[in-house]
């Protein structure tokens, strides 16, 4: 296949709210700006994820916002015990203004009661910082630290959905060095010299999607080595996420084919369509995230229907027993052609 390499710095969306130059790119070349996506505004999602491992350690830091709903998450998981504490925050109809540009300098907090996780992003670092109350283990802490490289070549892809103004927008960087440690309750772990990865994604997806998506970063022989791939992220027909990195440098690949054995756990055979990698892969570990809402519909919405929803004690009040454990109510029905003051095309 031919991908398209972007080399200048160009918006990301045209007028229409769609992606005007499909491609990929070693660094953050698309102009990104929410507010020119001309879709339902409540299916934008926006995410910053960062993981760093040391040794059989794994520490994963997400702040998200779902436009509907914003999230955030730390975990603490050990890959030969499957010891995992983790603790995380999930408001609905919340405002989070998550940063344009994953390379510039920036600040992203998500605050809560008893929660606060910030990543600012400088010029030559990063600072990455938890603290927060679980009622599970007590005081938790993480603090990060690592270098911000402008001159590390990075994964960049744009591509559109079959659907119009349907897009995804993702930076990926390998081969953070950090230092620092994480703390839950009585355990806490160095950091000193973790491996990690930064995912920043944006875009308005299909409401139902399948995707994977693998990670590498290794020193071998004193040389950095790095890996991303991934199916399933739009029209691959300009651009795959797929790149081997070497001390640094991006050696771009193309489509994979992927075999596996049976179910998830068992082992993965991954080829590129020139064969120039071939990947065996065996999973140790299923990382499984479920998250439960207790949601009331009191006017009998629909599958499918976009609705409106009251949230926390309003929630409760709607009825009218405030000891009630639900997270959210239903409370009207939105038009299939209410576009929320946006044009159509």
């Amino acid at each position: 296949m031919t991908q398209r390499e972007i080399m200048a710095r160009i918006p990301l969306l045209d007028g229409r709210g769609q992606i005007a130059h499909p491609g990929w790119a070693r660094r953050m070349r698309y102009v990104y700006n929410r507010e020119q996506a001309r879709r339902n505004p409540f299916n934008l999602k926006e995410w910053n994820f960062y993981q760093f491992i040391k040794g059989h350690w794994v520490v994963q830091l997400t702040i998200g916002h779902l436009s509907y709903a914003c999230n955030a998450a730390v975990t603490l998981l050990n890959l030969d015990t499957g010891e995992k504490r983790e603790e995380g925050r999930l408001r609905l109809l919340c405002a989070l203004d998550l940063d344009r540009d994953p390379e510039g300098p920036s600040v992203t907090e998500y605050r809560d009661e008893g929660f606060c996780l910030r990543f600012e992003v400088g010029n030559t670092v990063r600072r990455l910082t938890f603290q927060g109350e679980s009622r599970r283990w007590g005081a938790a802490e993480v603090r990060l630290e690592a270098e911000n490289d402008p001159a590390n070549e990075k994964m960049v892809i744009a591509t559109p959905f079959a659907k119009p103004r349907q897009f995804y927008l993702n930076y990926k960087e390998n081969y953070y060095w950090a230092s620092g440690f994480a703390r839950f309750g009585e355990l806490e772990v160095g950091l000193d010299g973790a491996s990690g990865l930064l995912d920043w994604g944006r875009g308005i997806w299909p409401y139902r999607h399948e995707w994977w998506w693998g990670s590498l970063s290794a020193m071998v022989d004193g040389a950095e080595l790095g890996l991303n791939i991934g199916w399933g992220f739009g029209d691959l027909r300009h651009a795959t996420e797929n790149v081997f990195f070497y001390r640094r440098r991006a050696c771009k690949l193309g489509t994979l084919r992927v075999d596996m054995e049976g179910g998830y756990m068992d082992p993965w055979h991954l080829t590129e369509e020139d064969g120039r990698m071939e990947l065996h892969f065996q999973p140790i570990y299923d990382n499984y995230t479920e998250r439960k809402l207790v949601v009331v519909d009191t006017i009998s919405a629909g599958i499918g229907d976009r609705v409106i929803i009251t949230t926390g004690s309003s929630a409760r009040r709607m009825l009218k027993d405030d000891g009630i454990p639900v997270d959210a109510v239903v409370v009207g029905i939105i038009d299939e052609d209410c576009t929320f003051g946006q044009e159509q095309a």
